[in-house]
């Protein structure tokens, strides 16, 4: 064992990290932070996104996934699912409550010039 190598620190050996390891970690990270983020659409779809990715990734030449590799995958997933869910939802109740998004888009636009006193579009631009 070399002791002067950066193995070893203060008198405790330490092995480096493998690639996977760290990928595996950063996936795990990634698809936690997509669910969370769940209400913030494109965040939470990109984070799943790449959390899968490196979840697979990090397999290597191994024919199966880790337990945190399938959970990553796994929430990763769910996060993207239930993202895109809350994205259909929300025009189909605005359609479904103002008839089009054109009629949101003059309903919210009279809001806010109530609110500010200044047109949100210009005349005849909806």
């Amino acid at each position: 064992m070399d002791f002067h190598s950066d193995d070893y620190f203060n008198g405790q050996y330490r092995p480096q990290a493998r690639p996977q390891d760290v990928m595996l970690t950063a996936s795990v990270v990634l698809s936690v932070i997509a669910i969370a983020t769940t209400c913030c659409i494109y965040s939470s779809i990109i984070c799943g996104s790449l959390g899968i990715i490196l979840a697979l990734l990090s397999r290597g030449q191994k024919k199966q996934l880790s337990p945190q590799g399938r959970l990553a995958v796994m929430t990763g997933t769910a996060a993207i699912i239930i993202s895109v869910l809350a994205t259909v939802m929300m025009f189909v109740i605005t359609i479904r409550e103002y008839g089009s998004l054109e009629n949101f888009l003059k309903a919210y636009s009279g809001i806010m010039e109530s609110m500010t006193g200044m047109p949100l579009f210009e005349e005849g631009g909806i």
